[in-house]
């Protein structure tokens, strides 16, 4: 009969465990203890390039459904920068929005049905796409955007993605918003015409 010699654990497997604890450790406190910490410029400028290309998606896809054309003729999508907004207060924030009534009002809520005149916002299910900066993880972090039109911050879609100013006028050269924290600075371009739009 063999007897087993059960004597514990060997110093190298002491060590690994020891090792990968403090590996554990060093990547959880900050998680548990250190709070939430803000968005990067970088990962804004992201961000805002993607919620760009949503609102024009949105407009998109517009043209696929079967919308009648005299009660909606042109069923756009807009992104609105830093422009007042019942539905999304505060001085540094954006919001998409549509006019599905063409009563000329966008964002609205019209004949108060209970369904407003806005994207969802895909990263929280609200029914109101808005993005504020006065507080939270985007906290501190401001856009410039100037589309030229009478309301500057207004970027337009229409069904065909072609991009347009707040006057319905179309764009015809390069559009660029700045992000900004502290001293760190992104950019976000959307072209004329195609409205592609790009980050650096």
């Amino acid at each position: 009969m063999r007897v087993v010699d059960n004597k514990g654990f060997t110093m190298i497997e002491l060590i690994l465990v020891m090792v990968l604890m403090s590996i554990v450790a060093i990547v959880a406190y900050p998680m548990i203890f250190g709070g939430t910490q803000t968005i990067t410029v970088g990962a804004f400028t992201q961000k805002v390039q993607e919620d760009i290309r949503y609102a024009q998606s949105l407009a998109l896809l517009r043209n696929n459904l079967d919308t009648p054309n005299v009660a909606n003729p042109s069923f756009n999508y807009r992104i609105k920068f830093n422009v007042a907004d019942a539905n999304c207060t505060g001085a540094s924030q954006y919001s998409i929005v549509n006019d599905a009534d063409n009563n000329g009002t966008w964002g609205e809520n019209p004949n108060a049905s209970g369904q407003v005149e806005s994207a969802r916002n895909p990263a929280t299910g609200a029914d109101y796409f808005c993005v504020q900066m006065d507080s939270g993880d985007y906290s501190g972090l401001t856009i410039t955007a100037d589309f030229g039109g009478a309301v500057p911050g207004v970027l337009e879609f229409d069904t065909f993605g072609i991009p347009y100013d707040s006057d319905g006028v179309k764009i015809t050269t390069a559009k660029t918003l700045t992000i900004a924290k502290g001293g760190a600075t992104g950019t976000v371009t959307v072209t004329p015409n195609t409205g592609m739009v790009s980050a650096q």
